[in-house]
């Protein structure tokens, strides 16, 4: 069990998500639900991950989980999605690049790192990507953040650091 500020911090966080996912009218839609189910899977995947990458070969184990995203991924989008050949030197560089930068170097380097830090420690990193992607959103295509965001983002940020601080030990001073 993790011990209690991570526990803490894990709570903090999840009430940041919530208020950066939820729309004004603060409605569980399906797409919420999604997202919510979406994390919690990811956080047994940090979990397995972290076991494995400290049983097996890191870097054999970041390529296995790649091929074997691909591979199910390229059945879910024969299965479900009309085949189509992307058009343009612009489509194609940006699925390669997005294949190797965002998915071959991420999880790769994810399984690698794991054998350094905690599963915690990774999945509080984890949720520092919506506030990466809404200062990204703002900068590159100049999109707003309304107050309940900042609010969320903010208050991850708080769970991040409730969850990671050490407080410093008191230093007693004893007179002889």
């Amino acid at each position: 069990m993790p011990v209690r500020k991570v526990m803490l911090g894990t709570l903090i966080t999840f009430t940041g998500l919530t208020l950066l996912s939820l729309k004004d009218s603060f409605t569980f839609e399906i797409g919420i639900i999604y997202c919510l189910l979406t994390a919690f899977l990811y956080a047994i995947h940090i979990v397995a991950n972290n076991y494995f990458a400290r049983t097996v070969d890191a870097l054999q184990l970041g390529i296995f989980q790649l091929g074997f995203t691909g591979i199910l991924g390229l059945i879910a989008s024969l299965l479900f999605e009309p085949f189509s050949w992307p058009i343009g030197a612009v489509s194609w560089a940006a699925i390669v690049s997005l294949a190797i930068i965002c998915s071959a170097f991420g999880f790769v380097v994810q399984s690698i790192a794991q054998n350094y830090t905690t599963p915690e420690n990774t999945g509080f990193i984890f949720s520092l990507e919506p506030i990466t992607a809404a200062i990204f959103a703002f900068l590159f295509l100049g999109e707003k953040m309304v107050m309940q965001e900042y609010i969320g983002a903010t208050i991850i940020l708080i769970g991040i650091f409730v969850a990671n601080h050490t407080p410093k030990k008191r230093i007693e001073y004893g007179m002889n």
